[in-house]
């Protein structure tokens, strides 16, 4: 039997005019967009910071009735520097991400007081995302799970970076989440592990020919772990089902078994963005998939996503397991220890006390979250920042945290510089500088605390 291509398998998708703007499209270098960091700068402000760069921004133009989604900005610059090469992304301003991978998180429509699982964490920038907008809704929480090691430890050190203190990690199979935490969250995004179709123009050479098996593989498990994210979502709360795939076996068909299952306790709701593509009707009748959202390279100019959104109705039934793997924190969170880190806090950098955070301590480090953080039938791999690593003798030395997280209230050892001085750093990873205190100084760039570097002699060194 004749093996398909990929694009013999899309032309059975598409009239044949969408087809060929499809095949112009699909290996067509797209332009990149980048993410604001919301928490870090606004939009305003970053249009000033990177006025002297020669970068024309532009937002992404989709909408929802009046309201403009506009923290994702594309990018065309004069010069041929990656992105991922400014300093204004080394000290995450900005993180690069594409238009329609955005658009998942966005639509979750996140509120004040949520409680929200990101079950698919990996790679990381969803869960920036929704993290920073919790933070900017003054706030609640982030549970954000991954099963695989290696991915898990850049997603701590991405949400690290970027100073979300307001998350915790798990490392949980996604489809058993729901055993431990049933009925716990207010919101849940399940950005399924796919075939990665939607991104071709990159990855060609991965995917030549559609491989139906593969396919219906992982439309099983996606199938389970959206399962998993309705059964551990609380109800009359919503749920976010997405993928970078095109084909309706990784898509609709999931959303239309997941009605079938559970027609009584679930609602589909509309995807609310005007410039979206309807549904596949293979699988979804003609009202369903009016309210799911697709995305193709040809049509919205991005990469090829799906977006569904569910509305819990009523509780799902199942055998609930009973818990006999949740654990609590063993670590010191006491009184003493709060008002000895804001004491010597205040003491070296003259910043406050502020009741919306709270440290933990361990044997090797200081660490801080969100006082909002209650303990959870899951067991927390990581919960915090780190602020201080335990050295020789008991010494407490600064980490990058500290200048990620309380900038704003810092007011001694700060050091200001200028951007060609924060490019040169970067370049080099030294200045020369000279300044009245020794040690590790918080950054300033105008209006904005950067990160931690560290005086030695007469040079400046990042401390990352």
């Amino acid at each position: 039997m004749k093996r398909q291509t990929y694009l013999e398998f899309i032309q059975t998708l598409l009239p044949e005019q969408e087809f060929l703007s499809f095949k112009e499209y699909y290996q067509a270098r797209l332009p990149k967009s980048i993410k604001i960091v919301n928490t870090k700068i606004s939009l305003d402000d970053f249009h000033l910071l990177i006025s002297h760069l020669h970068w024309n921004l532009k937002s992404s133009q989709l909408t929802n009735g009046n309201e403009l989604y506009d923290d994702v900005l594309v990018v065309e610059k004069e010069d041929k520097a990656s992105l991922w090469s400014s300093f204004l992304h080394e000290s995450w301003f900005f993180y690069v991400q594409e238009i329609s991978a955005w658009l998942s998180a966005q639509v979750l429509s996140l509120e004040k007081w949520d409680l929200v699982l990101d079950l698919c964490a990996a790679p990381w920038w969803k869960s920036v995302q929704l993290a920073d907008r919790l933070n900017c809704l003054w706030w609640w929480f982030l549970i954000s799970n991954e099963p695989s090691n290696p991915r898990r430890k850049a997603l701590i050190y991405n949400l690290n970076r970027c100073w979300m203190f307001n998350t915790a990690i798990t490392a949980y199979d996604g489809t058993q989440v729901w055993e431990l935490a049933r009925e716990t969250f207010d919101k849940v995004l399940v950005d399924a592990p796919c075939s990665w179709e939607g991104m071709q123009y990159k990855y060609d050479k991965n995917v030549s020919y559609w491989d139906p098996v593969a396919a219906e593989k992982l439309s099983k498990l996606q199938l389970n772990l959206l399962i998993s994210g309705l059964k551990a979502l609380k109800v009359w709360w919503e749920l976010v089902y997405s993928t970078c795939t095109l084909n309706p076996i990784e898509n609709e068909w999931v959303i239309k078994k997941a009605l079938e299952l559970y027609s009584d306790s679930l609602e589909l709701v509309n995807v609310d963005i005007d410039q979206k593509s309807n549904g596949n009707l293979v699988y979804l009748w003609s009202e369903e998939a009016k309210k799911v959202a697709r995305f193709w390279p040809h049509v919205q100019k991005t990469w090829g996503f799906f977006i569904a959104k569910f509305k819990k109705i009523k509780s799902i039934s199942s055998d609930f397991k009973e818990d006999r793997r949740s654990l609590q924190f063993d670590l010191d969170s006491s009184s003493d220890l709060q008002n000895y880190v804001w004491n010597l806090l205040y003491e070296q950098r003259w910043i406050p006390r502020m009741e919306q955070y709270r440290f933990y301590s361990s044997s090797q480090a200081i660490y801080l979250t969100s006082s909002l953080f209650k303990k959870t039938p899951l067991f927390i791999e990581k919960l915090w920042v780190p602020l201080f690593k335990r050295g020789y003798d008991n010494e407490l030395i600064p980490q990058q945290g500290l200048a990620t997280t309380l900038w704003t209230c810092a007011e001694k050892n700060i050091v200001e510089l200028t951007i060609s001085d924060f490019q040169a750093l970067f370049e080099r990873k030294q200045l020369i500088w000279n300044f009245w205190e020794k040690g590790f100084l918080i950054t300033k760039l105008q209006w904005k605390w950067v990160f931690l570097v560290k005086q030695v002699d007469s040079m400046l060194k990042i401390k990352l």
